[in-house]
């Protein structure tokens, strides 16, 4: 996809409540998809769509986003994959679950932190080295060009934001007539 160097804005860094519903809603979808993919059989094959949700959520949200979906991926993982009916447990295998789920979402969190801060100030760059930005009141003051007689040949009399005096009718364009 093409894009201009302007119009490459950082995405939004999801908050905490917002990545712990993200990754409570994919962790019930991966949990599904690691059914099908057979977790009855063998619950390793349902841990790969579990941590790749513990990832890109991770990678999306702050820490604490990124630790309550990883926490919620074990959920499913050990009461659905590794035992069933919903039952928790942390023997060997859910313990180790637990310690990969959460290693990759807070590393992910940690990663996309970095990847938003740097994006983050390359946007300002970009947009600092920019045109400048004129105010009114100094394009109006500027009186080298005359274009500004043409385009707006009666000014606002209104007084100037910075106290000095209201602004004057400028003069008619050649060839017409005031009023």
């Amino acid at each position: 996809m093409l894009r201009s160097e302007y119009s490459a804005a950082p995405w939004p860094r999801l908050r905490g409540g917002s990545g712990s519903a993200l990754g409570f809603g994919a962790a019930i979808v991966a949990t599904l998809l690691g059914w099908a993919l057979g977790a009855g059989t063998n619950p390793e094959i349902g841990l790969l769509p579990l941590a790749a949700v513990a990832v890109c959520v991770g990678a999306t949200t702050t820490l604490p986003g990124a630790l309550a979906a990883a926490a919620q991926c074990w959920g499913m993982y050990s009461g659905f994959e590794l035992h069933r009916f919903g039952e928790l447990r942390l023997d060997p295998p859910a313990r180790s679950a637990l310690v990969l789920l959460v290693v990759l979402g807070l590393a992910a969190s940690v990663l996309g932190l970095v990847a938003h801060a740097a994006r983050t100030a390359g946007s300002t760059r970009k947009r600092a080295s920019g045109p400048r930005l004129v105010s009114l009141e100094a394009l109006i003051s500027h009186r080298e060009s005359r274009h500004l007689e043409r385009l707006m040949p009666v000014l606002p009399t209104q007084p100037s934001l910075t106290g000095s005096t209201p602004l004057r009718l400028a003069q008619p364009p050649r060839g017409r007539k005031a009023g």
